[in-house]
């Protein structure tokens, strides 16, 4: 998590926050399941538990067809440099998503005893939302982006910044390359007028001021974050039952990413003639688009010992990416023509693209549930996976490309524990009432979620189901950049970015219709 949430400029970079992004799963399901808090593994029964088991298929005695529809949305509160009122934003995305559509087809054997019944079906299903959009800005006086990219720069010589394939040989970043074209970063220039080739200013600070260097003039920052896509998995199932007390299953499962990232941060002079350069403004954006495929097996079982007890169990298998991020950064520089020199440049980088692997971890679920013949159920899952068991690699399977990367997974991530909890009041004949809890455990709890939900039978053959969920807030801090100008002595940066507090919230509202015949 404090990876994620530092993770705001890392262009053109795969990292550790991309293995989390594609192995993480936020299953929505139908909406009986969601509302149960997907606490499915022993239950089975409902076509949107497939994913979750793929031994729930062999429960049924019928043919049946499930549609999901709904809406999701986010928002998220920011509060710029602990100040509430004019520095406190609130963004999100709302989006209509279809998270479920699923058949299976039950075929029976005419047997009394064995295999009495076995069943083909399809899903198709959410596994993760990326959807959300975050926003803040304010004004600072005390460091800038530009302030952080001059001191990154110390020690190198500007001959890499100035020569003309410096975008493809990779000694300096893209921002630190646009910076130095845009004349917002610039040579260090002593008292005596001597000009350092490899000590750099940026255009946001001033030279000798009452203060020493700095920036100590009042800008105005404003960052903006819009992501959408998410991970969609098509599953081909498999179910046997035996005797009615043993089901299993099996999905050949197929995963479909799509992410895309839209990220703008800019500075703005507060006042004119703050900037001995004249700088106005600068403005930076990054956008990222990904698409891949990936595959796993899944294997699942339910076992019934006495009418009232379910026990179940499921296994998924690594699941391997293909992915290909394309991205592209520029960045922007205005003046205000107090040096003639200094005018208002853009830069950007080639439209680049990169193919790499992600293996997502192994994952194991566990669940009991209690049956109270007509009244109603009780259900608990336990499911475990160890995001250090991810792996990067490069488009030829090569994991040496990724070593640091695959170094951090090992050193920061974390196994995680994901608990569910769900349960079903039967309150009429034809009516039932639901509730659940999820919480993703990293270490610590990570996420919680609460959801509710009620179904209606509104023929022999037919039902629709409502749920509501909502994730409980998240908050944590976040820099647009990092801190700078690191004490040799004490290891303590001298210029500390701004920070921003995030209170984070997610909800969805999804419908099921699901007919037999």
């Amino acid at each position: 998590m404090i990876l994620l949430a530092a993770a705001t400029f890392s262009a053109g970079a795969q990292g550790v926050e991309d293995a989390l992004r594609y192995s993480q799963q936020f299953y929505v399901g139908s909406a009986r399941t969601m509302g149960m808090g997907n606490a499915f593994t022993a239950l089975g029964g409902d076509l949107g538990a497939t994913g979750i088991n793929p031994a729930s298929s062999a429960l049924y005695n019928c043919c049946e067809f499930s549609f999901t529809t709904g809406l999701s949305w986010d928002n998220n509160k920011a509060v710029f440099q602990g100040t509430e009122g004019d520095y406190t934003s609130s963004t999100g995305r709302t989006r209509f998503t279809v998270p479920n559509i699923s058949a299976v087809f039950s075929i029976p054997t005419g047997r009394e005893y064995g295999l009495v019944s076995y069943s083909f079906g399809f899903g198709y299903n959410k596994t993760n939302n990326f959807n959300s959009r975050l926003s803040f800005s304010g004004y600072d006086d005390r460091t800038s982006l530009l302030g952080n990219i001059a001191a990154g720069l110390e020690g190198v010589d500007n001959s890499y910044l100035q020569d003309p394939d410096a975008f493809n040989i990779g000694y300096c970043t893209p921002q630190e390359i646009m910076a130095w074209d845009t004349r917002l970063v610039n040579p260090y220039v002593d008292e005596d007028g001597n000009e350092y080739s490899d000590s750099y200013i940026g255009a946001t600070e001033n030279y000798f001021t009452d203060d020493g260097l700095g920036v100590n003039n009042p800008m105005y920052k404003g960052y903006d974050r819009t992501i959408g896509g998410g991970i969609y998995e098509m599953a081909f199932n498999f179910g046997l039952n035996f005797n009615d007390r043993l089901y299993l299953g099996a999905n050949f499962n197929i995963n479909t990413v799509t992410y895309e990232d839209n990220l703008w941060y800019s500075e703005e002079a507060a006042e004119g003639n703050y900037f001995q350069t004249g700088f106005k403004s600068m403005d930076y954006n990054y956008w990222q688009r990904t698409t891949g495929v990936g595959a796993n097996l899944q294997l699942g079982a339910i076992y019934v010992p006495v009418d009232f007890l379910r026990l179940g169990f499921s296994y998924t298998t690594p699941t391997v990416y293909e992915l290909t991020d394309t991205w592209q950064e520029t960045m922007y520089s205005g003046f205000d023509g107090t040096i003639p020199e200094y005018t208002d440049v853009t830069s950007k980088t080639d439209i680049n693209e990169f193919e790499y692997r992600v293996r997502a971890p192994q994952r194991f679920s566990f669940g009991a549930a209690l049956v109270f013949g007509q009244s109603g159920l009780l259900s608990a899952d336990l499911e475990r996976v160890d995001y250090r068991r991810m792996v990067m690699s490069d488009a030829n399977h090569n994991a040496s490309t990724f070593n640091d990367v695959n170094q951090d997974i090992a050193d920061y991530c974390y196994d995680c524990n994901i608990v569910r909890i769900g349960g079903e009041l039967n309150v009429l004949n034809d009516m039932a009432l639901r509730a659940g809890y999820n919480c993703y455990i990293y270490g610590q709890p990570a996420y919680h979620y609460l959801s509710f939900g009620i179904g209606k039978r509104i023929s022999e053959n037919s039902s629709i189901d409502l749920a509501f969920r909502t994730r409980l807030a998240d908050r944590y801090q976040m820099k647009p950049y990092d801190d700078y100008n690191i004490d040799e002595e004490t290891g303590q940066a001298t210029c500390i970015a701004p920070v921003a507090a995030i209170t984070n919230t997610a909800n969805d509202l999804m419908f099921t219709y699901r007919v037999k015949f």
